[in-house]
């Protein structure tokens, strides 16, 4: 038998069968306090991290640099790993701030674990369809993005 691992799905695929997905559990969010809902948003968020993750892992196949330093970090940790190429750095710099689309997907998660405060002083809003769609749309927009700067790289 051959000890080489063969590559079934590239990356990119991937990234975009995550992204599907998330479309999918998107359409079934009713937002209300159910268990089930708090699932199906979890499940939301963790398609898109996926889906960053295998698009972390198709941006770095593009530059032809080996994946054994960042396979095993979480899709955060790779996208800091991936601004040291100046190429596409300000493109992700841009995404760790806070109207950035990796800053809102950590700040919806943590909004599942988290009880709504309804103090008149501070209040934290939960996840909403109106997130989740900014979500799902700065994906494709960041996606989009970095595809055609490595395009014309």
């Amino acid at each position: 038998m051959d000890s080489k691992s063969k590559v079934l799905v590239q990356n990119s695929e991937l990234s975009n069968l995550y992204e599907d997905i998330a479309k999918d559990i998107l359409k079934n969010l009713v937002f209300d306090s159910s268990h089930e809902n708090q699932i199906n948003q979890l499940l939301f968020i963790s398609m898109l991290e996926n889906a960053l993750s295998h698009l972390a892992d198709d941006t770095l196949d593009l530059f032809n640099k080996p994946k054994d330093e960042i396979s095993k970090l979480n899709y955060i940790y790779k996208w800091h790993s991936l601004k040291q190429y100046e190429s596409i750095k300000n493109i992700i710099e841009k995404e760790f701030k806070s109207d950035g689309l990796l800053s809102i997907v950590e700040d919806a998660k943590e909004k599942l674990f988290k009880e709504v405060e309804t103090n008149l002083i501070l209040s934290n809003e939960a996840n909403s369809l109106k997130k989740f769609n900014l979500i799902l749309n700065k994906y494709k927009t960041f996606k989009d993005l970095l595809r055609k700067v490595l395009e014309e790289c």
